[in-house]
């Protein structure tokens, strides 16, 4: 019986862009077509047929801005990916406060899975700081998503947000989180900015329009995340925190190496091999009119005429990626799952200490730097040994990875 995979589902559209946004989406100032939805829905089906799956282990709804979907069009996909005969393990749907609806929440409460997360993207509580990045949600706006949230989701609630903003001090910034802690979210992403190349962020602190330290912003990141161990969270993953039993099944397959499938337009999908042949990944189109016109037809589809751009995943890229991601959890890298993928992979055959360097190489030479050396540990188990960062080694994780390559 075929295993079953985790489901990305792209809802491509925005109010308006973030100005550090360098995730797909594009303008919408009304409703998502049902054509895009109907092209979506035929996109599921068929990856339901050719990978011999009737049901998904994770689902996560991400964009953009879900929250746009009308409740009829997010029940559709619920329905599609959660079966009563087979409910998944977690549903996430990511809303915007601003976007947020009673009657949103209450077609998201009615899908069939074991657990259901609303992720909301509050990022600040700060006025100054929300501007400065074209956010278009006030602090207000927010607390009132908070509170319609408290009063009657009964399911999980994790918030996103983001340290380093410009125009917000490190003090503005605790007071954010504090506030955010009020409402008692079961998981918690904090994330540090990350100025991308193109965005329009980038380019406005190049022109020297926008104030930003990233030092600044590093600091703020590090007193959010003692904040948040005080507070009784678990940072179980670089950015991600959360309360006993909350972390998210879906971004653990990411971490694990697991399958997943994505669906709609800009959507990427990762198949492994960890055989002979080579895994694939794709990437749908971004011409939201070109992935609507081919898939909303719901004939057969051949599979080479998708518009999408594919790409193999030789052994050699899988292995690099199981070290990669399994090392931005806590839970770390195992040996035994190490020697059943990568054992063919020269010249380490299936040997993770020596791939990662335990005995004088670079594991070793990390495990013994000042300020990390707590951080660099194993967990031994039965038949087993897990290596994994924790603490303050995982914000040199990007080092020890470079040492790798």
């Amino acid at each position: 019986m075929p295993v079953s995979k985790s489901l990305y589902v792209h809802i491509p559209f925005c109010r308006s862009k973030c100005a550090y946004c360098d995730f797909f989406s594009q303008g919408k100032s009304g409703g998502i077509e049902d054509d895009y939805l109907d092209a979506l829905l035929n996109e599921i089906s068929f990856h339901k047929y050719t990978y011999g799956t009737g049901s998904f282990r994770t689902d996560y709804i991400g964009g953009g801005t879900p929250s746009l979907l009308s409740p009829a069009q997010l029940s559709k996909i619920l329905q599609a990916t959660c079966l009563p005969s087979a409910p998944p393990e977690e549903v996430t749907v990511e809303m915007n406060p601003e976007s947020l609806s009673e009657d949103l929440l209450e077609a998201f409460s009615s899908c069939r899975a074991k657990r259901r997360r609303l992720s909301l993207g509050i990022q600040s509580m700060n006025e100054k700081a929300l501007a400065s990045v074209g956010r278009g949600c006030s602090p207000d706006a927010v607390r009132k998503a908070l509170c319609l949230v408290k009063g009657c989701w009964r399911h999980e609630l994790c918030l996103d947000l983001i340290a380093g903003l410009p125009c917000q001090t490190e003090d503005e910034f605790t007071r954010s989180l504090k506030e955010c802690l009020s409402y008692e979210p079961d998981h918690l992403s904090l994330y540090s900015l990350t100025v991308e190349e193109g965005t329009p962020l980038y380019r406005s602190i190049n022109r020297g329009e926008t104030d930003w330290d990233e030092d600044e912003a590093d600091r703020q990141w590090l007193s959010g995340k003692e904040l948040l161990e005080h507070a009784g969270y678990e940072q179980y993953e670089v950015s991600n925190f959360c309360k006993d039993g909350h972390k998210s099944r879906h971004n653990l397959a990411y971490w694990r190496q697991e399958d997943y499938i994505g669906a709609g337009s800009g959507a990427t999908g990762s198949i492994y091999s960890f055989s002979g042949q080579a895994g694939l990944r794709w990437t749908n189109t971004q011409d939201i009119r070109a992935y609507t016109d081919f898939w909303k037809s719901g004939s057969a589809v051949n599979a080479m005429m998708i518009p999408r751009e594919t790409e193999s995943l030789p052994l050699e890229t899988e292995e690099y990626e199981f070290l990669m991601m399994g090392l931005r959890s806590t839970e770390g890298v195992s040996s035994v799952e190490y020697r059943r993928r990568f054992s063919a992979v020269e010249p380490w055959r299936g040997e993770l200490a020596a791939r990662l360097g335990v005995d004088g190489g670079t594991w070793e030479r990390f495990s013994s730097l000042e300020g990390i050396a707590e951080g660099c540990g194993c967990i031994l188990e039965t038949d087993d040994t897990r290596y994994n960062f924790t603490g303050k080694a995982l914000s040199f994780l990007n080092s020890f990875l470079r040492h790798l390559t």
